[in-house]
């Protein structure tokens, strides 16, 4: 495989291990064999991947500072992907999953690696998030 420098390089080759890419404006949806969508800018300088989780607003908020921390004291176990919170719509702030890679030396086995590290932490994401759930909550 040639190097994976550019946004052009990543499609054709995560296509070519099996993923599903569409593109809406500078934003990928990378989609896996078990249909998780995982969101991914590219620019010169790196990849950014994000899975979005869930909303804070769908989680106890009685129990906000216990979720926080129990997400900061996960960031520990789930590496190289780590759990944060994206703010860009402040009514309505979203768990998610990021992760990076820088593009310049970009191997093709780091990438994968990176996308398979954040399908299984997802899972962790889930167990982690879903008794804090308002519906789950009693």
């Amino acid at each position: 495989m040639s190097e994976l420098r550019t946004q052009a390089d990543i499609i054709v080759y995560l296509a070519e291990q099996g993923y599903s890419v569409t593109q809406e404006g500078s934003i990928l949806i990378i989609q896996d064999e078990d249909e998780l969508n995982i969101f991914a800018v590219v620019n010169e300088n790196q990849i950014e991947f994000m899975i979005d989780l869930c909303s804070v607003n769908a989680l106890d908020t009685t129990k906000l500072e216990e979720i926080y921390e129990n997400i900061l004291d996960q960031n520990t176990e789930i590496l190289p992907s780590c759990f944060g919170i994206d703010s860009n719509d402040p009514a309505d702030k979203r768990i998610v999953l990021v992760d990076s890679l820088a593009t310049e030396n970009l191997d093709a086995n780091e990438l994968l690696l990176s996308l398979d590290s954040l399908s299984v932490n997802v899972v962790t994401a889930h167990e982690l998030l879903l008794p804090y759930l308002k519906q789950s909550a009693s």
